[in-house]
């Protein structure tokens, strides 16, 4: 049979050929040799060579390759008197194989997503006054079940592609969680300020524990966050923790911190350990951002963050520079200040007065800091077919930041509720999806319960680990 002559019907033939390769300059490669030992005993085992043939076309093989005598696939078959099956075979898989390397890739269209959020201040507002009042009330037993109303109450507010998220955390795994942060905030206390010689043996035991803060809080914030019936999964172990933090990561910020207490009346020292502490910041904060979103699981579909560390070190250069320049003219304005007047009293009120001008900078920085950190990350993150675009503005975090906590001041807090839904509304307003492809490209994944220990401790030291 040669390659002129028919095929059998497709019909006939039940192999999968998508990955065959028909390029008449293919290499010959192992699995031509592979085809040619089938070929060469085809005669003999005709039923086994004919399995053996679907598995290599299947697998994906150079169909039109040359070995060094010029030799092609059907020739061979030829050559060596395949049976009548196995040619029909090859055959077909040069045929389907053309016809669908001549049809060109249609790629799906590219399609805008809204995000907005749609809950309400006073909507809000009962929500937390209820949760202030019942932990008050109850020494603070109730906030592991104002944390969950709170939750529930943005995430199903918050729309993506007219659909919302969904909170699925419980109350009782995340009081448990806080009664292991309570005692470890506790321990951390008593050991800095009345056993100081149980110091060293609790930072060993933080130093132990951090890794498994760091992965047990993404894990349960991302396995009790659903959207679309499917739940989020974050599929790091506590050792992948241990070499994002201490590879790159804590262990030369400790050594220095160590160096700089050890030679604390020398300057210079500090001045050199302070400058490489502020280069190698940025990259550790990136090398956190990329194992967090890199392990971040949806539907089976694994997350990516494309950025490198000097990106960020870009960011924080510039508000370092930023900062400098703020400071010099808050502190040439908060001394100017201050040399207004004689009076002691009107002094005091002056003295105090004296520090808007450096809140006010601390302000630009952190709004600054936030804004470009904020779009570098979202802007370079990818979840299988979703992209994100984040548009954050340092104008606009800055009005939102002095007049959030103006009024919070003014109202004695209890504007609190109407800051965060500002605050929280724009930062969804800010950020928009794009989907190349459809919801149904993520597949379901089981899920599992994580305890919440890990999440509560990382609240009660602060650690924010959070895109």
């Amino acid at each position: 049979m040669t390659m002129n002559q028919d095929v059998p019907d497709s019909s006939v033939i039940t192999v999968d050929v998508s990955r065959v390769c028909i390029s008449m300059d293919a290499p010959w490669d192992a699995r031509n040799e592979q085809l040619t030992d089938i070929l060469r005993s085809s005669a003999e085992r005709p039923t086994l060579a004919e399995a053996q043939v679907r598995q290599l076309l299947e697998q994906g093989i150079n169909i039109n390759a040359r070995d060094g005598n010029r030799w092609r696939v059907l020739q061979l078959a030829e050559y060596f008197q395949a049976p009548m099956r196995i040619r029909d075979l090859l055959a077909y898989a040069i045929r389907e194989g053309s016809a669908a390397l001549a049809a060109p890739e249609v790629k799906a269209p590219v399609r805008g997503l809204d995000i907005e959020f749609r809950g309400s201040a006073s909507g809000y507002f009962r929500i937390w006054a209820v949760n202030l009042c019942l932990t008050l009330l109850t020494l603070g037993i109730f906030s592991a079940w104002a944390k969950v109303r709170k939750k529930r109450y943005f995430y199903s507010h918050t729309l993506l592609d007219g659909t919302p998220f969904q909170y699925l955390g419980q109350p009782l795994p995340i009081f448990k969680g806080r009664l292991v942060a309570v005692v470890l905030f506790l321990l951390w206390y008593l050991s800095s300020h009345f056993v100081v010689a149980l110091m060293p043996a609790f930072i060993g035991i933080a130093a132990v524990l951090a890794p498994w803060v760091l992965v047990r809080s993404a894990t349960f914030n991302a396995r009790y966050s659903a959207f679309r019936n499917l739940r989020f999964n974050f599929s790091a172990s506590y050792w992948d923790g241990v070499r994002t933090l201490y590879a790159w990561g804590l262990i030369p910020l400790i050594i220095i911190g160590g160096f700089i207490l050890w030679q604390f009346q020398q300057p210079l020292l500090l001045v050199i350990a302070a400058l490489v502490f502020a280069v190698y910041v940025p990259f550790w904060l990136a090398r956190i951002k990329r194992f967090l979103v890199g392990h971040t699981r949806f539907g089976g579909t694994n997350g990516m963050l494309s950025i490198t560390g000097g990106k960020f070190y870009f960011i924080y250069f510039k508000a370092g520079l930023l900062g400098s320049v703020l400071s010099i003219v808050s502190g040439g304005a908060a001394l100017a200040i201050t040399k207004l007047t004689s009076d002691w009293a009107l002094g005091n009120a002056m003295a105090v007065l004296a520090l808007v001008p450096s809140y006010l900078a601390y302000v630009i920085v952190y709004a600054y800091i936030q804004a470009e950190t904020g779009n570098l990350v979202w802007n370079n993150t990818q979840l299988g077919p979703l992209r994100f675009q984040s548009t954050l503005g340092t104008r606009r975090l800055v009005e939102l930041y002095l007049s959030n906590g103006l009024a919070i001041l003014v109202s004695c807090g209890m504007l609190i509720p109407w800051a965060v839904v500002r605050s929280f509304r724009y930062r969804a307003q800010c950020l928009r999806g794009h989907m190349q492809g459809e919801w149904s490209d993520f597949s379901g994944s089981e899920a599992s319960s994580v305890h919440a220990a890990g999440a509560e401790v990382g609240e009660m030291f602060d650690l924010d680990f959070s895109l």
